[in-house]
């Protein structure tokens, strides 16, 4: 009879450093929005898709009795176990839960498929009952936020004499202002649409709620 081996590979599933006893479930949500304009032939599709942030959304629970394998030699009596306060480490772990969500800072989630960086907890509740008894089942979802860095540009200003006199702008972020340039992409996009023949100033002006632009 031949010998059967299993081997799997132990990583903490953590999120924001905090290892969670078990994930029940685990929901990706990954998508790109695509506009509403018909793409010419020819022309790049990517650059009618704009990719949107992940999602995460997860069920996890948290133990009385902390999970973990034992390393050494094997204990004769339960006497012999390490103490742990079951109440405490409930208490402590909602604590921490609570600190993460209540931060605002990005974490780093490690999960069964993937780890995913700069995620921001958008929600968390706890559903406990008679039947999870002094346990803390709860549900965490996590967006990821894009993080940019601010650019410094030269700015050149004459003065009367002729003379020069060079000013730093700061460029400020560019993810605070994605958005607008996004809706100001698709707005130029219809604009040209409309230009082509492709669509009418009176949809335009449907689409935007304000006439177009002559």
């Amino acid at each position: 009879m031949g010998i059967v081996n299993f081997t799997y590979q132990k990583t903490p599933k953590s999120i924001g450093g905090f290892e969670i006893d078990v994930f029940t479930s685990e929901r990706y949500s990954m998508s790109n929005t695509v506009t509403d304009l018909p793409v010419e032939d020819g022309s790049l599709v990517n650059e009618h898709v704009t990719p949107q942030a992940d999602e995460i959304s997860i069920e996890a629970f948290i133990s009385k009795a902390k999970f973990e394998t034992w390393e050494g030699d094997i204990p004769e009596s339960v006497d012999d176990l390490p103490e742990d306060d079951p109440k405490a480490r409930i208490i402590q772990s909602y604590f921490e839960l609570k600190r993460l969500k209540e931060d605002r800072q990005p974490v780093t989630v490690v999960l069964g498929l993937d780890t995913y960086t700069d995620m921001v907890i958008t929600n968390f509740e706890i559903d406990r009952d008679v039947k999870t008894g002094a346990d803390l089942p709860f549900s965490m979802s996590f967006k990821k936020i894009r993080i940019v860095k601010s650019e410094a540009t030269t700015v050149n200003s004459s003065t009367g004499g002729g003379d020069q006199t060079a000013g730093t702008a700061n460029g400020g972020t560019v993810g605070a202002n994605s958005q607008n340039q996004q809706s100001n992409r698709m707005k130029e996009e219809w604009r040209q649409a409309v230009q082509s023949g492709l669509a009418t100033p009176e949809e335009y002006l449907e689409k935007w709620g304000v006439p177009y632009p002559q």
